[in-house]
């Protein structure tokens, strides 16, 4: 069992997020990827986000993986859209709070069976800027 890295990530709303993890010495070639968000641990029904396997310049989660010397490096990158961003819980708070959920990150393969590698706290950045 491997005990998750811990991660806090913070989406600016109004953008795009585009975040990269590099996992040494793993290939994660071909694994299943997927992330969930959630008003916090455990709660019940559909999770607020759901990522799963997606080409990388589109939302979700891809893979691209480099060797240097033999020893593989994999790169997941986490992708959620403008438009996603935009709506996770806009009305929750007072106006212009930040919005503190959580989410983790579950990848099957490379060796490994269904495994938890990350968690944290997804923190939604209020903002000014909304057209530009």
């Amino acid at each position: 069992m491997i005990t998750p890295g811990r991660l806090d990530l913070t989406v600016q709303r109004w953008t795009p997020f585009v975040y990269q993890i590099d996992f040494q010495g793993l290939d994660f070639t071909g694994a299943t990827m997927a992330m969930h968000a959630r008003l916090y641990r455990d709660a019940p029904g559909a999770p607020l986000l759901a990522l799963a396997n997606a080409a990388s310049n589109a939302e979700g989660l891809s893979v691209s993986v480099v060797n240097t010397g033999g020893v593989p490096t994999s790169t997941v990158q986490i992708r959620i859209n403008e438009t996603t961003a935009e709506g996770l819980l806009l009305n929750a708070g007072k106006p212009g709070d930040d919005i503190r959920i959580v989410y983790d990150l579950h990848i099957t393969g490379g060796g490994f069976p269904k495994t938890r590698w990350i968690e944290g706290d997804l923190i939604i950045r209020a903002g000014a800027t909304q057209n530009g």
